[in-house]
C-alpha cells in the first residue's frame, strides 16, 4: 500500500510541476528560469524513478524473456520523454541528448533512435521569430541581406535553428539564427551545475569541480556569440583550405551578428543516410577524413571543435566531409600540449614511470591525494589503444570495453583538468562514429605527426587515398605546432566585427 501511495504522491507533484513549468515559456517556446528549468528536470527524474518501480514490480511476476521485453519498452519510453524534453528545453540538455544518441551503444536501437532525431531535427520555433532576430541584429530589412530565406528550417539545434536562403547576388547560403532566451536558459544551466559542485565534491572529493564549471562556462558561454563562431570556422577553412576530402563552408561576414551567421550553403548527406548508403570504401575514406580533421587541429594546430555529433558533418559522394557548426572551440597553449603529448608517448612507449609523473604535470589527480596507479594507467591505455596495437579495427566489442571504463570504481580517483575535459568527450563520440564508418588501420603509424611532432602519414594517407597536397599528406610541423594557425590570424584574413 505505501508504494501504491508513493507512486501517486510522485505523479501529482510531477504533473504539477509540468504544468508551471509550461507556463514559464517564452515566445520561442523554451523554458528559460533557472527555476522552472530545475524544475522540469526534477519532474522528469521523478517520472523516471516511477517507471522504473513499476517497473520491478511488473518483473517479479514474468519470464526472462518477458523480463527483457518489459525493459526495452521502458528504455523506449524513457527515450522518447527524453527526446521531448531535450528538444524544447534546447540548451546544454540538448547537447547532452544528442551525445548519448550516438555514443551510448548500451541503449536499444529503439531509443537511440528517439534521440537522433536532436542532432538535427529539434522542435523549430515559428518564422516570424526569425525574421525578428534576423532584423534586430542586422539592423535592417530582411530584404537588405537576402533576396530569399526559406520559412521552414533546414535544421533546428540546440542553440538556433538554420534556415536556407539567398543573398541579393544570388548566392546560396544558410543562415543560423539563434533562439530568443537560449542565453537566459543556459546561463540557468551553468549556474545549477555551480550549485550542485559543492554537493558533488562531497561524494567525488577527487574532482576539481570549480575548474570544472569553469571550462564548461567558457565553452558553452561562447557559443552564444556567433561573432565568434564565424571568426574560428573561417580559421579552420583556412587551414584545410585546397584539401580534397575535408571541406568548411566560406562565411559571410557583412550577414553575420552576435545572434545570426551566414555561411555557404553546402549539399550533403546527413550521417544516417550515408552510413545507409555508402559503400565499405566511401565510409573508411570518411571516416580518415574526420580522423585527420579532429587530431591534425588539436595536435598540429592547437585548436578543435568540442562538439562532434554526426549532425555536424555533411558527406558526399566520395567520401569526402564538410565539418560544420564551429560554436565549442577549445584552443591549447604550446606547453600544456607539450606534457599531454609527452604523457601520450609514455602510454604508447609502455613508460609507466613517466606516465604516472605525468599524471601529476597534468592535474588528473588532485594534489596530495592518494590514486590507483594501475587503473589510471588501463584507462588511458584504453583511451590509446588504437595507436599501439598495429592494425586496428573499431568493433562494437571496443566500445562496450568504454562502459567498464568509466565505471566509478575505475574512474574514483580521477579528475580531469580543463584541458582534457573534452577529449574523452570528443574520443568516446568519434570511436562510435568510427565504428559505424567501418574505421581500420595502421593507426601507429600516424602517431609522428600527431604524439611526436614530425612528419607522418595521414590517416586518408594510411588507407591509401591518392592526391593529396603534401602540406596535408606529410605534416612538417616540426617542433613548432600551432604555427599555421599564428600566421593566419596574424595575416588579417578573418573576419573582423565592430564589438
Amino acid at each position: 500500500m505505501w508504494i501504491i501511495l508513493t507512486l501517486g504522491f510522485v505523479a501529482v507533484a510531477v504533473v504539477g510541476w509540468i504544468v508551471w513549468s509550461r507556463r514559464r515559456t517564452n515566445a520561442a517556446g523554451i523554458v528559460t528560469s533557472g527555476n522552472a528549468r530545475t524544475s522540469v528536470i526534477v519532474g522528469f527524474v521523478s517520472r523516471g524513478l516511477v517507471r522504473q518501480g513499476w517497473l520491478r514490480m511488473r518483473m517479479l511476476f514474468v519470464n526472462q524473456r518477458r523480463k527483457k521485453e518489459l525493459a526495452a519498452q521502458s528504455h523506449i519510453k524513457s527515450a522518447q520523454e527524453a527526446a521531448a524534453l531535450m528538444g524544447n528545453m534546447k540548451g546544454l540538455f540538448m547537447k547532452v541528448g544528442q551525445i548519448v544518441s550516438f555514443a551510448h551503444d548500451g541503449l536499444p536501437e529503439q531509443a537511440r533512435a528517439q534521440l537522433q532525431g536532436l542532432q538535427r531535427d529539434a522542435p523549430p520555433m515559428a518564422f516570424d521569430l526569425v525574421r525578428g532576430v534576423i532584423e534586430k541584429d542586422l539592423g535592417c530589412d530582411l530584404g537588405k541581406h537576402f533576396r530569399h530565406v526559406d520559412e521552414e528550417p533546414l535544421a533546428a539545434a540546440s542553440i538556433g535553428q538554420v534556415h536556407r536562403a539567398k543573398l541579393l547576388d544570388g548566392t546560396e547560403v544558410v543562415v543560423k539564427v539563434q533562439y530568443p532566451g537560449v542565453d537566459a536558459a543556459i546561463e540557468g544551466d551553468l549556474k545549477m551545475i555551480e550549485r550542485l559542485g559543492p554537493a558533488a565534491a562531497v561524494v567525488a572529493a577527487q574532482v576539481d569541480f570549480t575548474s570544472l564549471a569553469t571550462e564548461l562556462r567558457s565553452r558553452i558561454s561562447e557559443e552564444l556569440d556567433y561573432r565568434r563562431e564565424a571568426y574560428h570556422q573561417e580559421l579552420f577553412r583556412q587551414l584545410w583550405d585546397g584539401h580534397p576530402y575535408i571541406k568548411v563552408p566560406r562565411v559571410f561576414a557583412a550577414a553575420t551578428s552576435k545572434r545570426v551567421l551566414t555561411s555557404e550553403f553546402v549539399r550533403g548527406f546527413g550521417y544516417y543516410d550515408f552510413v545507409r548508403e555508402a559503400n565499405a570504401r566511401e565510409k573508411l575514406i570518411s571516416s580518415a577524413a574526420i580522423a585527420d580533421f579532429v587530431w591534425d587541429t588539436m595536435f598540429c594546430h592547437l585548436i578543435y571543435n568540442g562538439d562532434p555529433h554526426p549532425g555536424n558533418y555533411l558527406f558526399h559522394e566520395n567520401g569526402s566531409v564538410t565539418f560544420i557548426d564551429f560554436g565549442c572551440i577549445k584552443r591549447f597553449e604550446l606547453t600544456a600540449m607539450r606534457n599531454i603529448k609527452r604523457f601520450f608517448r609514455a602510454i604508447l612507449e609502455g613508460d609507466r614511470v613517466t606516465h604516472d609523473e605525468y599524471v601529476g604535470i597534468l592535474g588528473l589527480v588532485k594534489p596530495g591525494r592518494d590514486w590507483d596507479r594501475d587503473k589510471m594507467w588501463a584507462f588511458w591505455r584504453y583511451q590509446l589503444e588504437p595507436y599501439y596495437t598495429g592494425n586496428f579495427v573499431f568493433t562494437e566489442a571496443y566500445l562496450a570495453r568504454a562502459r567498464e571504463m568509466m565505471k566509478r570504481e575505475n574512474m574514483k580517483d580521477m579528475n580531469l583538468p580543463p584541458d582534457l575535459l573534452f577529449f574523452t568527450r570528443i574520443t568516446f563520440g568519434l570511436n562510435a562514429i568510427a565504428q559505424k564508418l567501418g574505421a581500420a588501420g595502421d593507426f601507429q603509424k600516424s602517431v609522428k605527426r600527431q604524439f611526436y611532432d614530425g612528419d607522418g602519414p595521414s590517416a586518408l594517407g594510411l588507407v591509401g587515398v591518392d592526391g593529396i597536397p603534401h602540406r596535408f599528406d606529410v605534416l612538417p610541423i616540426a617542433n613548432e605546432p600551432g604555427l599555421l594557425a599564428r600566421q593566419i590570424e596574424a595575416s588579417g584574413t578573418l573576419p573582423v566585427f565592430p564589438t
